[in-house]
Order: structure tokens, then C-alpha cells, then sequence
């Protein structure tokens, strides 16, 4: 079928059963995902996507669609809030990554050990990622983002991101018979990537700055402002740092720049891109994650799948508990931050696709790690949103 006949009735899909979560109180992407599982369905696959370049494209719209919701998080989201609460952010980050993965590579070397050790450090490595894509939509969906527990959630997946970079390529580097220089290349192409990201801050800046003076250049604003986010990500992808941190350094940085022009074209220019990034893109991106789910595959494998979602879970709430004695929160708010830092993702995904396509880990975990992405994504919204309308104040209260 032709890509201009199937991306309008995925966007009809995605939002009709989107609007259907939002009338019964729950966030709309959850439609959004159980759309993309529907067209999934073999049948239905076949039939919308039986030439693979179409899939190719749908892929590049979700890719696009998580770039700005990222980049409009970092936009939105107050720095001083970040600030604030990066002392929480940064142990729940570090506690709640290195508990699943070491529940995940003991549950492999215990039971599975003719896996091997690198299946065992792939399969923990894999559990110990967040998904700041399904958060960020969830606090978006019930405007609590720009809050104390939003600012947490978004900076502790942040620093998340930076595990998971390192992670993907110690994988490639494993899976492609690479030295270990190339793995401590990665903290040098991070250096190079802020210097150029500086760089361009102040440029954009000084650009945005000359716009703003002359009337009727909104059209240019948004061009300029859009071109910085692409470029961005594009830059921080090749030098291996990730789109996705990219996106929300991306974000911060022209929040900042923007303070220097008229209150009404920032706002204006604001409007356009939440408009661009929630009407089309972001839909795709949620979409995708609800196609990489295979039935076939999923009944095949269900015990392997319930423990590996169990563990995953257990270990991301447990991981994000024990920053208790140390920690501003309460233990509610630490819960509910834990449930949060358990949706996975894209990176998930990525890190389970390279080790399978290189013989690291055998199809059974691989399909475990699949499964287990999609049912974390899709149990977080229902949570999260239970817990922000049985607990008002939650988002922001002091310990």
C-alpha cells in the first residue's frame, strides 16, 4: 500500500483510540501503542506493510516523532528545577540502573550458563535502561512535567541515556571484534559533542536575537529553530553520544536562547512545534513500539517473558527505593519514580537486535527482551496516571 494511503489511517487509528483512553482518564498513548499493535496483526502487516521501505519510513517518523517530544521536554521543562533535584536524579539514576542489571546477569549465569557471560551482561545491560519517550508524553498528558518529581523523572532518564550509550558500544564494539580504544573514545566524542553544542548555542542565539527585531519572521524562527534540532541530533548520533541526549541538551539550549526574544514569538514558536510534534510525528513513535511486537513469538516463550519482566520491574523499583536514607523524596514518590524509570524503548531494542544478529544472546532471550520492552511501556501510563490523580500534590511535595 502507498505511504500516503497508510500514514493517514495510522494517525486515524492512533487517535481514535487514543481519545478513547483520554474519555476513561488514562493517557492517550496508550491508544497510540495498542494502534501499532493491532497493525501488527500479520494480516494487517502484510497488508499496510508489505514493502519493507514503507517500514523504513514509518521508522524514521517514530525516530523523528521521539526527537521532539524530547527536545519539547527539555524546551518546557525549568532548568532551575533540574538543578534542584539533581542530587536525586543522579542516585536514582546510578541505583536504578546497576540493580536490574545485576538481577538480570545473575538470573542468566544461575540458570542459563550455557548462555555464556556476555549473554548473561547483555541480558542485565538490557534490563537496567529507561525509555524517557512514554514518561515525558504521560507528564505532558496530565501538564506535570514542569514539576519537582517531573524534573527528576526526566533528568534521572538523561543521565540513564549516557549508561545506555556506553552500553550500546561496549555491544558493538563486542559484536564487531573492536578494541577497547574505541569504547574510551566514548567519553572524548561526548566532550566534542558539548564544545560544538556550545558552540552552536551561542550562534542560535545571536540568529534568534536578529529574527526576533524584525516582524512577520516566524516562519524563518521556526526554520532556524528546527534546523538546530536536527543538526544536533544528527551530531550527537555520529559521534556515538545518542539522538535522544542530543534532543533534550537540545531543548535546554534554546530555552535558554529564547529568553532573549519577545515573550510572544516564543510562545508562538512554542505552540508550532507542540502542534507539529503532537498532531504527527509523536503518534508514529509509539506507534512503531506496538508494530516490534510479535505474537508468534510471545506465545512461544511466555515463562521466559514473565520473568523477565518481573525481574526488570522489581529490579527498577527496588533500585530507585533504596536512594530512600539518602534521598529528599518520600517513599510514595520513589515508587512511583521507580515505575516510571521501568518503561524501556528504542535502546532496549537496539542492544537486543545487535547481540542477536551477532550470535551473543540465542532467540529465546532475544524475544524475551522484546516482549518485555513493549509490556513495561504499555504498564506505565495506567500507573502513573492512577498515581498523580489519587495523590494531588505527589508531583511536587516535600518529603
Amino acid at each position: 500500500m502507498e505511504i500516503l494511503a497508510i500514514v493517514p489511517i495510522i494517525l486515524i487509528a492512533a487517535f481514535i483510540l487514543g481519545e478513547m483512553f483520554k474519555k476513561i482518564g488514562l493517557p492517550s498513548v496508550i491508544g497510540q501503542i495498542l494502534a501499532g499493535l493491532m497493525f501488527g496483526i500479520p494480516a494487517l502487516k502484510e497488508l499496510f506493510f508489505g514493502e519493507g521501505s514503507t517500514l523504513v519510513i514509518i521508522d524514521f517518523l517514530a525516530t523523528l516523532g521521539i526527537l521532539l517530544l524530547l527536545f519539547l521536554a527539555g524546551l518546557e521543562i525549568e532548568i532551575e528545577k533540574i538543578k534542584e533535584t539533581s542530587r536525586d536524579s543522579i542516585l536514582i539514576s546510578i541505583c536504578s540502573a546497576l540493580i536490574p542489571f545485576a538481577l538480570g546477569f545473575i538470573f542468566i549465569m544461575l540458570l542459563f550458563p550455557e548462555q555464556g557471560f556476555m549473554a548473561g551482561v547483555i541480558f542485565g545491560g538490557a534490563l537496567m535502561v529507561t525509555s524517557e519517550g512514554t514518561n515525558v508524553k504521560v507528564l505532558m498528558d496530565f501538564n506535570v512535567l514542569n514539576t519537582r518529581l517531573g524534573a527528576i523523572m526526566l533528568a534521572a532518564g538523561a543521565i540513564d541515556d549516557i549508561f545506555e550509550v556506553l552500553f550500546l558500544a561496549l555491544v558493538v564494539v563486542l559484536a564487531k571484534g573492536g578494541s577497547l580504544l574505541d569504547l574510551a573514545m566514548i567519553p572524548v566524542e561526548m566532550i566534542v559533542f558539548l564544545v560544538i553544542a556550545f558552540i552552536a548555542f551561542k550562534i542560535i542565539s545571536k540568529v534568534l536575537q536578529n529574527l526576533d527585531k524584525k516582524t512577520g519572521e516566524e516562519t524563518e524562527l521556526f526554520s532556524i529553530v528546527l534546523i538546530f534540532i536536527l543538526v544536533l541530533a544528527a551530531l550527537s548520533e555520529s559521534l556515538n553520544v545518542g539522538y535522544l541526549i542530543g534532543a533534550i541538551l537540545g531543548g535546554f539550549l534554546l530555552q535558554a536562547s529564547m529568553k532573549k526574544i519577545s515573550k510572544k514569538n516564543r510562545k508562538q514558536l512554542l505552540n508550532v512545534i507542540k502542534l507539529i510534534a503532537m498532531g504527527f510525528v509523536v503518534p508514529f513513535f509509539f506507534v512503531n513500539v506496538g508494530l516490534t511486537f510479535d505474537i508468534d513469538t510471545f506465545l512461544a516463550n511466555i515463562p521466559m517473558i514473565a520473568i523477565t519482566v518481573t525481574i526488570a520491574t522489581v529490579g527498577k523499583i527496588i533500585g530507585t527505593l533504596i536512594v530512600k536514607p539518602v534521598s529528599s523524596l518520600s517513599w510514595k514518590q520513589l515508587y512511583y519514580v521507580g515505575w516510571a524509570m521501568n518503561s524501556r524503548g528504542a535502546a532496549e531494542l537496539v542492544i537486543a537486535l545487535i547481540a542477536i544478529q551477532y550470535g551473543l544472546i540465542s532467540p529465546e532471550i532475544f524475544s524475551a527482551l522484546v516482549s518485555m520492552s513493549l509490556i513495561t511501556t504499555l504498564i506505565l501510563p495506567p500507573i502513573l496516571a492512577r498515581g498523580i490523580k489519587n495523590n494531588p500534590g505527589l508531583m511536587d511535595a516535600k518529603a
